[in-house]
C-alpha cells in the first residue's frame, strides 16, 4: 500500500500530464464542498492526516497555527525551488470559511510577492473582490479553473456555489486578463453531455469565458459504495452502469491507491463526440485532460478534439 505522507507542499507525480516541475500546496486538510466522488477522501495520506488531526474531510482544519502556516509558505516559496504551483489536490483553495476569515487572500498575498512563476488554482468555490483584485495585477502569474458540472438528475449533493455563480465568477477573472479555463469536471458520460451541458455552456460563452477542458469521473470500490448511499437507486444503476466494472488499473505510478474503474470505451467515445460536437459549435477552445481520456481515439469520431498536453490550462 502506498505510505505518502500529507505534507504542505508536495512535488507533482511522474506520469500525470503536467509539464516540468511542479509542486501541489495543501494548506489545510479536508474540503466543506464534501463531493461523495471526490478521491481525496479516499486517499490514505489524507485519512491518515484528518485522524491526526481529529476533523472529518467536510469539516476542513488548519493542521498546524496559522502564524506558522503563513511562514512556512513564505519559506518554501520565497526559496526558489517551486516554479509552479497548483492550489490544490486533496482540498480545495476556495474553502468559503478560509475566503471569508482572508486566510485564502492572505496566502495569496505571499505567493505573489515569491518566486512561484506560476499559481494555478482549480476551484468549485467562488473568491471575493480582493482575490480577484490580486490575481489582476498579477494577470500573467495565474492560470484560473472554475471546476463546474451541468444540473441533471445525477445529484451528487455537493456543498458548492451553483454552476452559474461559478462562471460568474471565472467571466470576473476572465475580464481581468487571467488565463481562464472552465473545467468540467467531474464530466459523468451520459449525464452530462446532454442539453443541459449546452445551455451551461451558451451562459459560459455569453459571459465571455470560451476555454475548456473535461475530464471524465473515475470510480473505485470505496466511491461506488459511497455513492450507492447517495443517489437514487434507478439513478445509481444507470451511474455504475456506464463503467467497466470487470477491469480496473492503478492511474499515478508509485500511488497504489489510485486503483479506478473508467467508463466503457463505446460510451465515453459517443459521450465525446456529444460534447465535442457542442463545444466546436459554440466555438470553444477545448481538450480533453488525456490522464482520462479514450487510448487511441478515431480522429473521426468528432473533429478538432485535442487531447491536453499540460500546457492548456498552465
Amino acid at each position: 500500500m502506498n505510505e505518502e505522507k500529507f505534507e504542505l507542499f508536495k512535488k507533482g507525480c511522474l506520469g500525470t500530464c503536467w509539464y516540468g516541475k511542479y509542486h501541489y500546496m495543501e494548506p489545510w486538510v479536508g474540503c466543506s464542498h464534501n463531493c461523495p466522488y471526490c478521491y481525496a477522501r479516499f486517499r490514505k495520506s489524507v485519512k491518515d492526516k484528518l485522524k491526526e488531526n481529529g476533523n472529518e474531510f467536510e469539516n476542513p482544519k488548519l493542521f498546524m497555527s496559522q502564524k506558522d502556516l503563513l511562514d512556512e509558505i513564505k519559506k518554501k516559496t520565497y526559496a526558489g525551488e517551486i516554479k509552479i504551483l497548483k492550489l490544490s489536490r486533496f482540498t480545495d483553495f476556495f474553502v468559503p470559511e478560509f475566503v471569508k476569515n482572508g486566510l485564502a487572500e492572505e496566502i495569496l498575498n505571499i505567493l505573489v510577492k515569491s518566486r512561484v512563476e506560476r499559481i494555478i488554482i482549480t476551484t468549485k468555490g467562488i473568491g471575493n473582490d480582493k482575490i480577484a483584485e490580486i490575481m489582476g495585477k498579477n494577470k500573467d502569474k495565474f492560470s484560473y479553473n472554475a471546476a463546474i458540472r451541468p444540473l441533471n438528475e445525477l445529484d451528487f449533493k455537493e456543498n458548492v456555489f451553483s454552476a452559474k455563480e461559478r462562471i460568474e465568477y471565472a467571466s470576473k477573472i476572465n475580464s481581468l486578463g487571467v488565463l481562464t479555463t472552465l473545467h468540467l469536471d467531474p464530466f459523468v458520460a451520459d449525464f452530462d453531455d446532454g442539453e443541459g451541458f449546452r445551455e451551461m455552456m451558451v451562459f459560459a460563452k455569453k459571459s465571455g469565458v470560451k476555454r475548456a477542458m473535461f475530464s471524465y469521473l473515475l470510480v473505485s470500490d470505496e466511491i461506488l459504495e459511497f455513492l450507492k448511499d447517495i443517489l437514487k437507486p434507478d439513478v445509481f444503476e444507470r451511474f455504475s452502469g456506464i463503467y467497466d466494472l470487470s477491469s480496473k488499473r492503478q492511474y499515478l505510478p508509485n500511488q497504489t491507491d489510485t486503483v479506478y474503474y473508467s467508463i466503457k470505451e463505446e460510451i465515453k467515445k459517443k459521450s465525446i463526440e456529444r460534447a465535442g460536437k457542442i463545444l466546436n459549435s459554440l466555438e470553444f477552445e477545448f481538450v480533453l485532460c488525456s490522464l482520462k481520456s479514450v487510448k487511441g481515439l478515431n480522429p473521426d469520431i468528432i473533429k478538432e478534439i485535442n487531447i491536453c498536453d499540460g500546457k492548456f490550462y498552465a
